[in-house]
């Protein structure tokens, strides 16, 4: 029988000694297995689905009982593994706190227990770029309920 945690080992094994790493594997409904690998740069189309190939392999005959879907996780998808803290410092990220309040700013640095946030504040005059705090603002991660990369447009 397949369950997230075989799913995890198999695609993990795969991306050892990659830039590649897992995300999340979620298993759904009718038998739909939706697997999310992110990369420190990036990771293209082709990448995604020779790892898809390759699990499928390792799987056997019981992949032909899932859909299987691999893709990298959205922009706007709530960070799931410290990695992509990692990977997106010096963005711009929105974060929600559990209290419910929410802080915009860039990530300037990443530890185990905290990270550090400039404060973005907006302009108070039409047409100009929105200004960053010089201070950086240390937020404990377990006050974090969930953190999101941005798109800015200049």
């Amino acid at each position: 029988m397949i369950t997230e945690a075989h799913v995890k080992q198999i695609v993990e094994r795969h991306l050892e000694g990659t830039t590649h790493f897992l995300v999340d594997v979620e298993l759904r409904p009718g038998n739909k297995l939706v697997v999310e690998v992110d990369d420190d740069r990036s990771i293209n189309l082709s990448q995604l689905a020779a790892l898809n190939k390759a699990v499928r392999e390792d799987m056997g005959a019981e992949a032909d009982d899932f859909e299987m879907q691999f893709s990298s996780p959205g922009m706007g998808r709530p960070f799931k593994v410290m990695r992509q803290y990692h990977k997106h410092v010096g963005r711009i990220v929105d974060i929600t706190l559990t209290d419910g309040r929410a802080l915009h700013g860039q990530l300037e640095a990443m530890n185990g227990a905290t990270l550090g946030l400039r404060i973005q504040h907006p302009s108070k005059v039409k047409g100009r770029l929105p200004k960053l705090d010089e201070e950086v603002t240390t937020v404990a991660l377990a006050d974090i309920k969930s953190t999101k990369a941005t798109i800015t447009f200049n």
